[in-house]
């Protein structure tokens, strides 16, 4: 093996390290959009579901196939160690002869007129040839199946539908994955900043009470609990900026990115309800859900089945066409020449000790099975729409008055701000009516998230 330099060697380290760090290093700035974009590109899931729509495309064009002519094409060539002869007698004549005429004595006295003389002389006639050689074309043309080539392309389109729509419930479902990672994500970057901003205040009020305290205005209990709260706000911020990571982590796993990879979200956080009737919710989600349709195709094949299986014991029709360029053509020859041949026929089970009529019966079980678990499906999805409807009324009721909750806890704390200066209120009391401003202004943004993620939940029970 052919040594490579050390310079060349190191610089090609380098381009490749270097490479890694920029692949690492870059910062993905996302939108939703953009979030799921990448997440359907990347995924796994989604990815294995759009090779098994690739695999039913292509039995679906295969059984076409048995709608056409089957053409197949051969050659064969056999050598025969004893070549078979046969051996005919033929009768021929050897000519005229006149034979002598005897005396009693014994003398020739004359000879008789000619007459004609037969024989048997036996020819060989060769029956095969030492070298066979054989070039043969065919076609085979199904002509008449009473349904079941029909019925069976018919079953492989709506097993490539049903493929079709696990492929787009794959898609719905990690869109779902992602708007939910996405928004929790974004929540907890809004969680770290709201403790930041409390702590910051609480640091902000700690240093008005040293002061109070050096001029003999407060005692050193109310200087001590300040800094007690300021440690308790200061193990939550510990607490949620570890949420925080963890949540960002849980986002590129979804997405399928590298851990080492900088995301910055930049999307906005607000929610924009949409204007939804439970019936037609209902409604919707019965005929637009990737479950309820492909239970309807299972039914419909089932179906099929069974009328497959009702002719399995009528003939089926066909023709066959065979055509020879082969050596030797017939018996006796040597040479090349051509033969063909066309048939006509017809087959059908004489006798199959009942195995078709128990199929039939086998078919209609689970004919009836599939039409039970459609409307056991039925009564599911409607649960399911009623259950993700009513959880954002649930979260839309809470969001609706968290807005003017943080502004009365915006007011309160600006009052008890007031208030503690002039003495009027301890310090314990303002630090609860702080908390209380800080657990009003994190409820709205849990609720916004909420409302987002329950609307997106109820849109994926819709199968939209």
């Amino acid at each position: 093996m052919k040594k490579i330099k050390k310079p060349i060697l190191y610089l090609t380290i380098f381009f490749v390290l270097l490479g890694i760090a920029k692949a690492s290093g870059d910062t993905l700035y996302l939108k939703l959009d953009d979030a799921i974009n990448l997440a359907l590109q990347n995924n796994k899931s989604v990815l294995i579901a759009q090779e098994k729509l690739n695999e039913k495309s292509a039995s679906l064009k295969a059984t076409f196939g048995s709608f056409l002519p089957q053409i197949n094409l051969s050659g064969t060539y056999t050598r025969l160690a004893n070549a078979q002869n046969l051996l005919l007698p033929f009768p021929t004549s050897f000519g005229n002869v006149q034979y002598p005429v005897y005396d009693m004595s014994g003398n020739i006295i004359g000879y008789t007129d000619s007459i004609p003389v037969m024989g048997v002389l036996f020819e060989t006639i060769p029956m095969s040839q030492h070298n066979n050689y054989d070039l043969r074309a065919s076609a085979t043309q199904t002509l008449f199946t009473w349904g079941k080539l029909l019925n069976a392309y018919k079953i492989s389109g709506l097993t490539y539908d049903i493929e079709k729509e696990n492929y787009r419930k794959a898609k719905e479902d990690l869109t779902l994955q992602v708007t939910q990672a996405f928004y929790q994500t974004m929540l907890a970057d809004r969680g770290v900043a709201l403790m930041h901003e409390a702590y910051a205040q609480m640091q902000k009020h700690i240093d008005q009470i040293d002061k109070l305290y050096k001029s003999g205005m407060v005692t050193n209990l109310d200087l001590l609990r300040a800094k007690v709260q300021l440690a308790n706000i200061r193990t939550q911020v510990i607490r949620i900026e570890n949420a925080h990571n963890l949540t960002y982590t849980a986002l590129k796993s979804v997405l399928s990115i590298n851990d080492e990879t900088p995301v910055v979200l930049q999307d906005t956080f607000s929610f924009s309800p949409t204007v939804l009737n439970l019936d037609s919710a209902i409604s919707t989600a019965l005929s637009d859900r990737a479950e309820i349709k492909n239970m309807r195709r299972t039914v419909s094949i089932a179906n099929r089945a069974l009328r497959i299986q009702k002719t399995a014991n009528l003939p089926n029709v066909f023709t066959a066409f065979n055509y020879d360029y082969k050596k030797p053509v017939g018996l006796g020859s040597a040479s090349w020449g051509q033969d063909w041949n066309v048939t006509l026929g017809a087959s059908m089970p004489f006798f199959t000790g009942g195995a078709n009529l128990f199929k039939a019966k086998q078919v209609k079980a689970q004919l009836k099975q599939a039409k039970l678990g459609l409307a056991m499906l039925e009564d599911g999805i409607t649960l399911d729409v009623k259950s993700a409807y009513f959880n954002l009324e649930q979260e839309k009721q809470i969001l609706s008055y968290q807005g003017e909750n943080v502004q009365t806890a915006q007011q309160a704390l600006n009052l008890a701000e007031q208030r503690y200066n002039n003495g009027q209120i301890t310090n314990l009391e303002y630090m609860d009516i702080q908390l209380a401003f800080t657990q009003a202004k994190f409820d709205r943004l849990t609720s916004i998230s909420n409302c987002i993620i329950a609307q997106v939940k109820l849109l994926n029970a819709l199968g939209k």
